[in-house]
């Protein structure tokens, strides 16, 4: 697998949990990806020591690649068949972390994908009509740990399409959405038309009848 494959939804993202710390080379590739993580490591060893991180590269490379595939942003047929001659050796941290990610993946991925592949956004009047609903809606809650990469990387992609501007009064209010993990603030921005060919039917299914997604509000 070659530096030319790129995830979708934000590149070669990774986090290190034990230090809140992003991946900076997410957009470069994988090998500089692999790289960073190393340097970070290698520079905080007290932890690195503590929660015995690998700073070997190829332990590091199939992190990486677990962190994707978990995230649901590469799929199996697209992993180097020298992972899974590895994978089972993969410390317990990382699949534990694979099965947080793979719940909150779905729906940001949604909007990144969304977002990186140049789309429009609604008109102001919907988009304030579906932040109102959000609002009220009891599925409008705090985000996990991983809604706090996802919003960097969200955060990076939306200063780079200057094109946009996503405010609503409703703003202040909006949180995360406890069905999808979408960020509300973009997911209202979003056409209906996309989330609904990109959302799996068990998740379109669970959102509750006053949604503006449930109801097909386009």
């Amino acid at each position: 697998m070659s530096d030319t494959t790129f995830p979708t939804g934000g590149g070669w993202q990774f986090r290190q949990p034990q230090t809140q710390w992003v991946n900076p080379a997410a957009m470069i590739g994988k090998s500089a990806s692999v790289e960073a993580i190393r340097k970070h490591r290698l520079a905080n060893p007290a932890i690195t020591a503590k929660h015995q991180l690998s700073t070997d590269p190829k332990a590091i490379e199939r992190e990486l690649i677990a962190f994707q595939q978990a995230r649901g942003a590469l799929p199996p047929e697209q992993m180097p068949a020298s992972f899974f001659a590895h994978s089972s050796s993969l410390p317990a941290r990382v699949s534990q972390a694979a099965a947080d990610i793979r719940i909150a993946a779905q729906g940001t991925g949604v909007i990144l994908d969304w977002l990186t592949s140049g789309g429009a956004p609604v008109a102001q009047e919907l988009a304030n009509k579906r932040a109102a609903i959000c609002v009220g809606c009891p599925k409008n809650v705090d985000g996990s740990w991983f809604l706090t990469t996802a919003a960097e990387v969200i955060k990076s992609t939306l200063e780079a399409r200057k094109d946009l501007t996503l405010v609503t009064p409703s703003d202040a209010a909006l949180k995360s959405c406890d069905v999808c993990k979408c960020i509300n603030r973009l997911k209202v921005w979003c056409p209906l038309s996309h989330i609904v060919a990109k959302t799996k039917a068990e998740i379109l299914s669970a959102f509750p009848a006053q949604c503006w997604v449930a109801s097909r509000d386009a």
